[in-house]
């Protein structure tokens, strides 16, 4: 499915059901304009679930990530109700009868963890597996032979445990986990999905940020980024009658502990081979100054950005992996929207602007040098790797040490700072854990399980990213009167020609 497709393509589209509501319309009346991303992605009716407006006696939508979420009424419409998981939301409500209950979205979000174990490789031949898993997410280890401890086995319960033997199983674990986040980052809210593991456990597979463009563009895509931007799109295309979007992509690579933009055409200079510097925001916003933010306004777009990035990303090839990562990859994608004038009085002042951003990180996995064999500037590399992930994991532990915690070290590598939001901020956030089920990578595997753990015990504080300065909202609330009064002006212009 390309972006140019139609709603009914968009809702029946496989990909994007989860098997759940099909063929739901919300409310007692028809409905209006289509808003939010169920209709889209949850195999609904092109009416939608989620509207702005609806006609008379419609009632709100209902949305979830894990409860229902309610945007709009018609005239003598409810609104939607709150759901259970991310605070009770009520955005909007009815129209000139209809009930409101509009609030300002702030609560708190726990980091979801999903565990994805592959399959054996050709170089684990004569390895056991030694995984077992509990849907949907239980996972344990055995102890390891000839290994210390009392412990007879290692259990682990996350938000869902999948081994992937198929590309379905990938669907459906897309579908369940990674949509939701997409969701969330298309309604206004920051958004990160983060992919970490050894080296050679599956991670960028999973997040898919080395497909080239032949991948991103197939009808029925693999990996998390190529789907996601399956998805933004088929939302944009629906969106952009209410909304004017404005879609940003940046593709930088933390190598060595520099920050490298992917998408420069510069060969030398800041913006090339060199480091770029990190910055903070008034706001409290982190950013990498300097790196390129190209316009993007098609999925072939952005494909063609990923294969200019790829050609550059830092991989070499050591015993455990023939093309391994040497850095940390982070897609981010920025997105803008502003009610259009003819929409603005059927949308909630709440929602008439939106500025979210959605982080895609695919990091170079932990190494052990006994296992990759690495030498000169591999060797050199594994430690840079290592010490960035071990930094994260003192972030980690800082952010789950509850009230005893008095300072995270966020600033103690470029890893940290860039995910400053994604761990602890604002941001919803998962954390993909990729693992090897071969019995000789037992204490890597086990290590992974433990960090991904901690990881989970993380709450992060969600907000709704819907502030204009005061001087870009003078502005829009002065064109939307100028609207209105122009409409005025022809009505009146309309009922003295009939003689009224």
């Amino acid at each position: 499915m390309g972006c140019g497709a139609s709603k009914a393509a968009v809702a029946n589209d496989p990909l994007l059901l989860d098997g759940k509501g099909s063929g739901q319309k919300s409310g007692n009346g028809p409905s209006s304009n289509v808003f939010g991303l169920l209709s889209l992605t949850r195999g609904l009716t092109a009416d939608g679930a989620i509207t702005v407006g609806g006609s008379e006696n419609s009632a709100g939508g209902m949305y979830g990530f894990d409860g229902k979420f309610g945007l709009a009424g018609g005239e003598n419409g409810a609104s939607g109700t709150g759901g259970a998981g991310v605070g009770k939301f009520g955005v909007g409500g009815g129209g000139k009868n209809g009930s409101s209950s509009i609030q300002p979205i702030n609560s708190e979000s726990s980091v979801k963890v999903v565990t994805v174990v592959r399959p054996l490789m050709d170089h684990e031949k004569g390895c056991e597996d030694i995984v077992k898993i509990l849907p949907p997410g239980k996972i344990e280890l055995p102890k390891k032979q000839n290994g210390s401890g009392t412990e007879d086995k290692y259990p682990f319960e996350f938000d869902r445990v999948v081994r992937v033997t198929s590309p379905e199983v990938s669907k459906e674990l897309y579908a369940a986990l990674v949509l939701p986040v997409v969701e969330r980052f298309c309604q206004g809210f920051n958004a990160t999905v983060l992919a970490y593991g050894q080296t050679g456990s599956g991670k960028t597979y999973t997040m898919g940020t080395s497909c080239n463009s032949k991948d991103v563009l197939a009808p029925d895509p693999t990996g998390v980024v190529p789907r996601s931007l399956k998805v933004l799109f088929s939302y944009i295309q629906i969106a952009s009658q209410t909304y004017d979007i404005i879609l940003k992509a940046q593709y930088v690579e933390i190598y060595n502990e520099n920050v490298l933009d992917l998408l420069s055409t510069e060969t030398s200079g800041k913006n090339g081979t060199s480091k770029l510097d990190i910055r903070e925001r008034p706001d409290g916003d982190v950013y990498v100054e300097g790196a390129c933010e190209i316009n993007v306004k098609s999925r072939e777009e952005v494909a063609r950005i990923l294969d200019q990035g790829n050609t550059k990303r830092s991989t070499a090839a050591h015993k455990m992996n023939s093309e391994s990562s040497r850095s940390h990859a982070i897609v981010t994608l920025t997105m803008e929207q502003r009610a259009k004038i003819s929409s603005a009085q059927k949308i909630p002042a709440d929602l008439r602007f939106l500025l979210s951003k959605l982080n895609l990180v695919d990091l170079a996995g932990s190494e052990r040098v006994k296992d990759t064999g690495a030498s000169g500037d591999r060797f050199s590399e594994g430690v840079s790797i290592n010490k960035g992930l071990m930094e994260l994991g003192n972030v980690i532990n800082a952010l789950t040490e509850g009230k005893k915690r008095s300072h995270v070290p966020y600033r103690n590598s470029k890893l940290t700072r860039l995910l400053q939001d994604s761990l602890g901020g604002n941001s919803e956030t998962l954390f993909v854990a990729c693992v090897s089920p071969a019995d000789k990578n037992h204490e890597q595997t086990l290590n992974t399980l433990r960090y991904a753990s901690r990881a989970r015990a993380i709450r992060n504080n969600l907000r709704l990213n819907n502030k204009l300065s005061p001087e870009e909202e003078l502005e829009y609330l002065r064109t939307l009167v100028q609207q209105l009064q122009s409409e005025n002006d022809q009505l009146k212009t309309r009922l003295a020609k009939t003689g009224l």
